[in-house]
C-alpha cells in the first residue's frame, strides 16, 4: 500500500459528498428563500478536505526535522527499541492529533468568514470575539498575514 493511500481514499470520500452535497443542494439555488443556505452549505464541503490538505502540510514541514532526528537516534541504537517504539507511537498521534484539531478550526473559521460575506456582514465583528483568533492576532500582524484595518471596515 503507498503511503498516500489514505490521502487518496479521504480524495474519494471528499468528491463523493461533495456530489452529493451538489446534487441536493443546487437546486436550491433557484429557489430564492432558500439561496443563502445552499451556497452556505456548499461553500462548506467544499472547502473541507482543502484545509485538511494544508494543515498536513503545515505540520509535515513543521514535524519533518524532530521525525528525521528521532529515526536517526533510534537507528543508530541511542534510543533503545521498546521506548523508541512508545515516543514513535505517541509522536504520531500527536502529529495526526494535531492535523485534526488545526483543520478542524481552520474549516471552522473559513467557513464563517464565507458566511459573514454571504451575509455581507464585516468580518472584523467575528474575528475579534473569536478567542483563538485574539491570542494569534499579534503573531499575523508581526508576520504582515493579518492587518488590523481592511479595506471598506469602519
Amino acid at each position: 500500500m503507498p503511503p498516500t493511500f489514505l490521502i487518496f481514499l479521504g480524495l474519494i470520500v471528499y468528491l463523493g459528498l461533495t456530489m452529493v452535497t451538489l446534487v441536493v443542494f443546487v437546486p436550491m439555488l433557484f429557489i430564492n428563500s432558500k439561496r443563502l443556505l445552499a451556497k452556505k452549505v456548499i461553500a462548506s464541503v467544499v472547502i473541507s478536505y482543502p484545509c485538511l490538505i494544508v494543515m498536513g502540510i503545515i505540520w509535515t514541514i513543521i514535524f519533518v526535522i524532530p521525525a528525521l532526528t528521532f529515526s536517526w537516534l533510534a537507528n543508530a541504537g541511542y534510543i533503545s527499541k521498546t521506548p523508541g517504539i512508545i515516543l514513535a507511537i505517541i509522536g504520531l498521534l500527536i502529529f495526526a492529533g494535531l492535523i485534526a484539531i488545526s483543520s478542524l478550526y481552520l474549516w471552522y473559521i473559513a467557513s464563517r468568514i464565507i458566511y459573514y460575506r454571504l451575509d455581507k456582514k464585516l468580518i472584523n465583528d467575528f474575528l475579534e470575539k473569536d478567542q483563538v483568533f485574539k491570542y494569534l492576532k499579534p503573531y499575523l500582524i508581526r508576520l504582515k498575514i493579518y492587518h488590523s484595518e481592511f479595506p471598506g471596515s469602519p
